[in-house]
Order: structure tokens, then sequence, then C-alpha cells
């Protein structure tokens, strides 16, 4: 009897001032919703890897995630001017290339709808809200195993401690998530959904090659290639603060064996260029991102993802949002925004 009544006299210390609010994962989401309710709210963000962001990431200033924007995007859009961070217009003057077995032909692409990056990586914007955060405890390395949800509060257990919190917010994609055990368990219609759910991003590898000049530009390419040759497969301009690049998607039947080697050699082949003009190559393999992606997510899309779970069936305390989780623009970064902000409405209203 005793224990019982320090247990609940810690619990009751634990919640006497705001209501806590425990949120799993430090990507756009996470972070983003910890901006939204830090006013309201004792807010405490568990990250399992070594840094924020999620699969917001760059090195050295070029994204290895998620890029770019879209006029239409009106939420990230106004979040981005209100942080102050600048945008500028995704090349695309010049001709395009289409790389076959055959040959390489230079083409006229036809004009897209204008698409925007940040000026010094998407990173930026991570900086950005995490300057904003006040009172709010971010812990790396944290991995969260178990959520309890208990009567009035939720427990919530990495692999040494127990967190304490009136609500838990997910927001890594669904098919992590659902590697956490809930208790209660999920419903099983909500869990057979996650685990249909695929992961943006899940199924690519992005490469970044970095150039001494602007070589495509210069022969009156946009940069814009397509090749069912080389490892790279959908590749753009992604030159950024004087440095000169180009970004590509690994083609799912690449070899990774001396890939680097195998991105200079198509390269050359394409723009017709000596090895010694590229400076850099960066690769990241989102498929082998353990708190980005499943195993199931790494088999190939032929469209662009239907998005959209409803988890009110499941208990009030423990809310979900990833962009996956959200119905309008669900797999971008306006996508984890709205679900977000739906949210924080439930949770202050």
């Amino acid at each position: 009897m005793c224990h019982k009544l320090v247990k609940r006299r810690d619990i009751a210390l634990a919640l006497k001032t705001k209501e806590k609010i425990i949120i799993i994962g430090a990507g756009i989401s996470g972070v983003y919703l910890a901006y939204l309710l830090q006013e309201k709210y004792e807010v405490i963000i568990l990250e399992a890897r070594d840094r924020v962001g999620g699969r917001i990431f760059s090195i050295d200033g070029h994204d290895m995630g998620p890029s770019w924007v879209w006029p239409h995007q009106k939420n990230i859009l106004k979040l981005m001017d209100e942080l102050g961070l600048e945008l500028f217009r995704q090349n695309s003057k010049g001709y395009a290339i289409y790389d076959t077995e055959a040959k390489v032909e230079v083409f006229s692409a036809p004009q897209s709808t204008p698409s925007f990056r940040v000026k010094g990586s998407l990173t930026k914007l991570i900086d950005a809200l995490k300057d904003q955060l006040e009172n709010v405890e971010i812990y790396l390395n944290k991995e969260v195993l178990s959520v309890k949800i208990k009567e009035g509060f939720v427990s919530v257990f990495t692999t040494n401690k127990e967190y304490i919190a009136n609500y838990v917010i997910s927001t890594l994609p669904p098919r992590v998530t659902n590697r956490i055990n809930f208790e209660p368990k999920l419903p099983d219609e909500l869990e057979k959904k996650m685990l249909a759910t695929q992961t943006w991003m899940g199924n690519s590898a992005k490469c970044v090659v970095e150039f001494k000049k602007n070589i495509w530009q210069e022969k009156g390419l946009s940069g814009f290639m397509f090749s069912h040759v080389g490892p790279l497969g959908e590749i753009h301009d992604a030159s950024c603060e004087g440095k000169h690049a180009l970004f590509g998607f690994v083609n799912a039947n690449a070899n990774m064996e001396d890939f680097d080697l195998q991105v200079t050699e198509q390269m050359i082949r394409v723009l017709q260029i000596k090895s010694d003009d590229i400076l850099k190559i960066y690769l990241i393999n989102w498929k082998s991102e353990k708190f980005s992606s499943t195993k199931e997510d790494s088999k190939p899309l032929k469209a662009h993802p239907i998005y959209g779970i409803d988890t009110s069936a499941y208990s009030q305390r423990a809310l979900f949002s990833s962009t996956e989780f959200s119905y309008e623009e669900g797999g971008y970064i306006e996508g984890a925004i709205i679900n977000a902000k739906k949210i924080y409405n439930k949770l202050v209203n």
C-alpha cells in the first residue's frame, strides 16, 4: 500500500502545473507541435536519433531529404515567412537530358509548376523552429518502446526510463509508430491501416553530386535528367549557396557496390566532363534508416500514395501526427504542418 501511495504522489507532482505532453519524434511534425503547444503545455520531445530534423536532413548545405515547397502550399509558406526564411526558385531553365542505352538525348522539357527551396537548406526550418522553443526539453537517443494509457495520464517508456504526462503524440510514420507497444492495444482496423500506409521517402535513396562549376548551365542545360542507364534515375539541379550540385534519386535496381564510381561514370557520360570536375558525392539511403522506414517501405512506388488516417477510435490521450496521417497534402511538409495544426486545435480549443 505504501508503494502505491508513493507512486500516486509522484504522478500528482509530475502533473501539478501545466498539463504535460510527450512528443515522440523531433522531425518537422514534432518540433512544429512543440512550437505550437509550448505556451499551453509543458512539452517533452523524445527523439531516437542523435539529432533533430527526422527526414529533413542536410549535409554541407545540401538537402538529403525533402527539398521543395510549392506555391499552393500556403501553410508552410506562411510559417517560413513568419520565421524569416528565404526561398529561391528551383532552376528549370534550359534543356533536359534523356539517357538511354542507345544514346543521350537532349530535349525541351515542358514547363511544370514552379517549386521553391529554402536558402541554406530545409534544415534552416528545423533550426528556426527549435530557436523559438522555450522550456521545451528535447532528449536525444531516446527510442520509445512502449506507451501505456492509464486513467488520467500516460506512461511512455524508453530503454531505461519512464516518462509521465497527460498526453502523448507520436509523430513517427505510421509503420514506424506501429513498432511501439501500445497498451491498450491499437484497434485492429487502425493497426491494419497504419501497416498499409507507405512511409514517404521510405523507398528512396538520394544522392547529391557537387561540382567545381555549373557545367550544365554552361551547356544550356537545366540539370533535369531522366536516365534508364546509370544509378541515378531522376536528376535535378541542387545548386545552393555558391555550390554547384545536382541531386538524383537512386534507381531501385542500382548496384550499390562502387556507387561513387558508377555515379562519376554516369556524370562523365551525360555531361561530357572529366572525373576531376566532381568535388564530392553524398548519399543517404532512407530505406536503411531504422527510424524513418521499415522493410515494407522499400518497394518502388507506381504513384503517389493515398494518405490520411483517422485515429479517433483510439484513446484521446494518444494522438498521431506525421505527414502520412494527413488527408491534405499527405507526403509533403505541408501535410505535416496541416495535421499538426489539427492536433493543436483539438488540444487547445
